[in-house]
């Protein structure tokens, strides 16, 4: 606990309190908000950047899961969820992060819960027989399969995706991590995603110093400092890391010029279609930019008496544009 330095201490909605804890021996990041509640949440958050289509990020993020040095069993981390009150565990894949989650009832399951998935987190086997069931494999009847392979084939081309993938790589033109496909493309998943690449990704992003854990419900600051205090020690015994280099540092490339496009999908109906309209907005540390631009869209939009939801679902006079559904 005493390698842990506060970096600040606030005040969130003007009463629920939010601290913020860093180590100064492994760089692991702890904010705790401790209020009230029967439940305690848990959210591991990892800062993830893609470079290509492989789905790297979505890819380990499953095999987080298929065990870890200290509990090398497949399935192991739900089980003992479930014993610590919790309705067993979770995780997205963003462009920007990796999200791990858990909520349990009371506060003592959780503190035995959260080193167990630190330690698959940052310690997982990433075996390739698990890579080859999770991830990708051809069936005896010469089909493509896995559970990665099989969510990315259900949703790859939809028309949602295929809009959003194309409006991106126009907004976004250069060499960008918001440009690529993280959940992974099935050509890449097929042809160009190994476990040797989840490894050396792992390696790369999945460090002490880029972990974030977010803790918010009825359990103290110093609870969850000790909770993890066993990892802590692992982490030191491994000896030194190389110097970690955080991502989301390279500039993005300028958008130059406006672009018109027309994708086409699969669909049952063709009555219907799509219309994605897309800026470039401000950086995320630009608050009050940001919110301005939220309030703005909710007026646009947000209700049947918005201007766009008038003029697009209402009064259009031009029959192409009527529209069922817009959102921002």
């Amino acid at each position: 606990m005493e390698n842990y330095v506060q970096v600040c201490s606030i005040t969130i909605d003007g009463d629920l309190p939010l601290v913020k804890y860093k180590s100064s021996k492994t760089g692991i990041t702890v904010c705790v908000s401790e209020y009230d509640g029967p439940l305690v949440n848990g959210y591991l958050c990892v800062a993830t950047e893609a470079s290509d289509d492989d789905g790297l990020p979505h890819t380990l993020e499953h095999l987080v899961f298929m065990g870890s040095e200290d509990y090398p069993y497949k399935g192991i981390l739900d089980q003992l969820a479930n014993r610590c009150l919790a309705s067993g565990t979770n995780a997205w894949t963003d462009t920007d992060h990796t999200c791990y989650t858990m909520t349990t009832a009371g506060s003592k399951g959780f503190l035995n819960l959260l080193p167990i998935y630190m330690d698959h987190v940052l310690y997982p086997l990433l075996t390739e027989s698990a890579y080859i069931t999770e991830v990708h494999h051809i069936t005896g009847d010469g089909e493509d399969a896995g559970v990665v392979y099989c969510e990315m084939q259900a949703r790859e081309n939809s028309g949602e995706s295929l809009c959003m993938l194309n409006m991106l790589r126009a907004v976004y033109p250069g060499n960008c991590g918001y440009r690529y496909e993280t959940g992974g493309l099935m050509k890449n998943l097929r042809e160009s995603t190994t476990n040797k690449k989840v490894r050396t990704y792992h390696h790369a992003f999945y460090q002490p110093e880029n972990l974030c854990i977010i803790v918010t419900g009825s359990v103290k600051p110093e609870q969850v400092l000790k909770a993890i205090e066993p990892m802590e020690l692992k982490i030191i015994k491994k000896g030194p890391r190389k110097p970690f280099q955080r991502p989301w540092q390279s500039p993005v490339p300028p958008l130059t010029e406006g672009t018109d496009m027309i994708v086409q999908y699969p669909c049952d109906d063709n009555d219907h279609g799509l219309c994605y309209i897309a800026y470039r907005g401000p950086p995320v540390y630009a608050f009050e930019d940001v919110v301005a631009i939220m309030i703005l869209q909710d007026y646009l939009s947000d209700t049947s008496v918005s201007p766009l939801q008038k003029f697009a679902c209402a009064t259009s006079p031009i029959e192409v544009l009527r529209c069922t559904h817009l959102k921002t």
